[in-house]
């Protein structure tokens, strides 16, 4: 996963075969957005770690992730695509001890998040405050 010269407008990344690692994924959500605040860096960086997470886990390839800011509306949006459309996304139980808490984590960071479906492709999204 590499980004030479990230746009200003956001990034289109066509994610690899293996997940990429916490650092690569948090680096490049903070490169992108490098005006915004630590905490809400923070929340964009952790609803992107779920989102790209579950992509790898509940779904298969191709991937990728789209990071857009929405000046006018003061939010960024999440996108990450995959090749599984009827692999729906569930949001999970807080007491889950191991898995299923990362759309919860999405439910409460964003503004607004869901799905859409395509052909043979997905689509989960999620808008986060940037102010």
């Amino acid at each position: 996963m590499s980004a030479v010269d990230l746009p200003r407008d956001g990034v289109d990344l066509d994610l690899p075969g293996a997940p990429p690692s916490p650092a690569e994924l948090l680096g490049l959500v903070a490169r992108t957005f490098p005006d915004a605040g630590r905490e809400r860096l923070v929340d964009v960086q952790v609803v992107a770690a779920q989102l790209v997470g579950n992509a790898y886990r509940h779904a298969g390839p191709p991937r990728q992730l789209r990071l857009r800011p929405s000046r006018a509306r003061d939010v960024v949006r999440i996108e990450v695509d995959d090749g599984r459309p009827s692999a729906l996304p569930v949001l999970g139980r807080v007491d889950t001890p191991e898995d299923g808490r990362g759309l919860v984590m999405v439910n409460r960071l964003a503004v607004n998040w869901g799905h859409r479906s395509q052909g043979d492709r997905k689509t989960v999204w999620a808008e986060v405050r940037l102010v």
